[in-house]
């Protein structure tokens, strides 16, 4: 009877091994797995930041010619016969889009 009980604890303990073995095996998969995932969403947060960054730094380029741009027409803006002839150069360019809506019907 002694040797049974000790035969039969010995197979619960090699079967309960080897459902844990089994268990760290497929632990190992799913960690593999999420090491892989987390390695993806860094390069695509990597790869984002420097999208970011290079169109941060074409903003500033866009900045600085609006301002440039903007105090060319402050300046233009400010001579009366300048001004006239902005006006009418604007003219000019909306009748023409409305001409070419029209012919566009």
């Amino acid at each position: 009877m002694l040797a049974h009980s000790q035969e039969h604890s010995r197979i619960d303990l090699e079967g309960l091994e080897a459902d844990n073995d089994r268990s760290i095996a497929a632990l190992s998969e799913r960690v593999g797995a999420l090491r892989g995932i987390t390695s993806g969403i860094h390069g695509e947060v990597e790869s984002q930041h420097r999208l970011l960054d290079s169109m941060a730094l074409s903003m500033g380029g866009v900045q600085l010619s609006l301002r440039a741009t903007a105090d060319k027409m402050v300046k233009v803006m400010s001579e009366p016969q300048k001004r006239r002839v902005v006006f009418m150069g604007s003219g000019a360019v909306v009748l023409l889009f409305l001409l070419y809506l029209w012919l566009k019907r």
